[in-house]
């Protein structure tokens, strides 16, 4: 399992076209991926899913953990971290 905790850099936070891209980005991975806030990890939120990560409603400077586990781990963290950029 790999954890990276990414620092939302987008003036939109992860609304809906920041939402959709890291849906499209992270359906096409085998692994199992979830995210959630730093520090607060009574809520859980899928990575696969655009209304999931909506209702995140992270805005931006927000620190959010990604974490992956599975086959392709690794080449989803960096997939995320590419498209969140």
């Amino acid at each position: 399992m790999i954890k990276k905790t990414i620092t939302i850099t987008s003036s939109e936070g992860l609304h809906a076209r920041p939402a959709t891209e890291l849906a499209k980005i992270s359906i096409k991975f085998k692994c199992d991926l979830k995210m959630y806030r730093k520090g607060d990890i009574s809520k859980i939120y899928q990575p696969k899913s655009i209304l999931s990560i909506m209702s995140l409603g992270a805005s931006k400077g927000e620190e959010i953990v990604f974490e992956s586990d599975g086959v392709d781990e690794e080449m989803a963290i960096k997939a995320i971290e590419e498209t969140l950029k």
